[in-house]
């Protein structure tokens, strides 16, 4: 049976997903009237045989079936013309060699005569007592001359052979190399998609299949510039662009094709999750710990309410919901395993803009914006990149965004504003009672090395308790701000070059039986 003639197509759109993509390509088909396979050549042979569709244009045209065929088979990267005419230039150099050689040996049996011919004329030299009238001196000395004539003229052709052999053997060995080099066999993978159709009558149609792929994801990139109002500082709006970040090493270029971002996990299974049983199981405390209470402490993250239970996502985080992201025009993207950037959205934010410090983590102030997404999408987490106006400041993450949510995001630090934090501790203990005391200062320089006044808020934080047996009470915290996880804020403004020193106290109290642990 011969197989059916292979019909180009072109890839129409490409739709992304966290860890492949899903392919569709078009190819024009003229059909007979009656059932007929489709050869269609184009598609990677890395495509999931499972998930190939395909359909007709035509309302004449009635798809049956589909199936994929791959084959594998050896190329040589010569044609038989070009082969037989580097075998002739081989073949021409070998007999050229052989002829040079066949000529040296020729002139070494002639060299070898020569020695005998001298080797006798010394022999009969050595034989005769004096000069005599039939061989005169001269005779002697003339066939000497012809000897010695005869060897120099066979030592230059042989000289004169010996580079037109070397020559001859070069190019035998360079046109023997080409010939190795260019007669090389490589192995090509090709796929096919085969489509059973059956069509009432001739007719030339548009056939469509859709298939899925591996070697092919994207992520999601933003990019946030801040620009302030020169008149006042606190307002600003933020230019904030996302794109999809698309790696793809299918094998297959796309060119100039629709493409589309999709959070949707089409490959995991919809299935109930497994239920297990929770297993409790309960003791009684021991005499020694009935008397004490052993406190940890720990740090604690403020929960809001976009946070996850996990501590990152694996793949897109996308809230939960599917989402489908469709930039306007076409795009290329070559099979070569570089990231290659589509922007997906761009959006101008509205921001409040201020100067933060939080001395417990660094000695600079950064710039922060307060901001709500009113995009109908959210944000996706992922990497962000910060700039103000024209300057890139840095790098950073963005975490999911819901629309409608307020969100922060820092744009570098402020290195005119520094700070100096320093922490002092007294501890006491009641001989009576037993109770602990310990009373912390904390004392705070802060320094303005610019020639322009700056506002700032200064965020600190004290411990916070969860048990009767311990109380923290904050104590001389003049125009101090406390919350009830325990952050400590406070606006002010620093002259120009100016300097100001910060403080505050608290006091931690514990019972006797309270194990501190600190």
């Amino acid at each position: 049976m011969t197989e059916p003639a292979a019909i180009k197509t072109e890839a129409k759109r490409v739709v992304f997903f966290e860890d492949r993509a899903e392919v569709t390509r078009v190819a024009a088909a003229t059909l007979t009237e009656g059932r007929q396979w489709v050869r269609l050549a184009g598609a990677t042979i890395l495509l999931d045989d499972r998930s190939v569709q395909a359909r007709a244009s035509s309302d004449r045209v009635q798809v049956l079936s589909a199936r994929v065929v791959r084959r594998v088979r050896n190329v040589d990267d010569l044609s038989r013309d070009e082969a037989a005419k580097l075998r002739q230039g081989v073949e021409e150099a070998e007999r050229g060699v052989q002829e040079i050689q066949a000529r040296r040996e020729r002139l070494g049996r002639r060299t070898n005569y020569l020695n005998q011919l001298v080797q006798q004329w010394c022999a009969r030299l050595a034989q005769v007592p004096g000069p005599v009238v039939d061989s005169p001196p001269s005779e002697w000395a003339a066939a000497w001359q012809s000897l010695i004539a005869r060897d120099d003229e066979y030592l230059e052709q042989s000289g004169a052979l010996h580079d037109e052999l070397d020559d001859a053997a070069d190019i035998q060995r360079e046109r023997g190399r080409e010939l190795s080099q260019r007669s090389t066999t490589h192995t090509i993978y090709e796929c096919f998609i085969e489509v059973q159709v059956d069509a009432s009558s001739m007719d030339d149609i548009e056939l469509e299949v859709r298939y899925r792929t591996p070697c092919a994801l994207w992520r999601p990139e933003h990019m946030a510039r801040l620009d302030q109002d020169m008149k006042n500082p606190r307002n600003g709006s933020v230019d904030w662009t996302s794109w999809g970040v698309v790696w793809q090493q299918t094998g297959e270029d796309w060119k100039d094709v629709e493409v589309a971002f999709s959070t949707a996990r089409p490959a995991q299974v919809a299935d109930a999750p497994n239920i297990d049983d929770d297993m409790l199981s309960k003791r009684k405390k021991t005499a020694e710990e009935r008397k004490q209470i052993v406190v940890q402490m720990r740090e604690e993250q403020v929960k809001t309410a976009g946070d996850r239970v996990e501590p990152e996502m694996p793949g897109v985080d996308d809230g939960g919901k599917p989402l489908e992201f469709t930039p306007k025009g076409t795009y290329s993207l070559p099979s070569n395993g570089q990231p290659t950037r589509v922007e997906i959205g761009q959006r101008a934010l509205k921001a409040s803009v201020s100067r933060v410090l939080i001395p417990e983590r660094a000695q600079t102030a950064y710039l922060k914006a307060d901001m709500n997404w009113d995009g109908e999408a959210p944000v996706l987490a992922g990497p962000l990149r910060l700039a103000r106006g024209g300057a890139v400041v840095g790098r950073s993450r963005t975490k999911f965004v819901a629309s409608g949510e307020k969100f922060e995001t820092g744009f570098g630090p402020e290195d005119g504003v520094r700070c100096k934090r320093a922490v002092s501790e007294e501890r006491e203990t009641s001989k009576l009672t037993g109770s602990q005391t310990i009373t912390r200062k904390v004392t705070l320089r802060l320094s303005n090395l610019g020639d322009a006044a700056r506002e700032l808020e200064i965020v600190e934080r004290i411990p916070v308790s969860e048990i009767d047996g311990l109380e923290v009470k904050l104590e001389d915290a003049k125009d101090w701000k406390l919350d009830q996880d325990g952050y400590l804020k406070r606006q002010l403004k620093l002259e120009p070059r100016g300097q100001l020193t910060l403080t505050f106290s608290y006091e931690i109290k514990a019972k006797s039986n309270v194990i501190l642990p600190f």
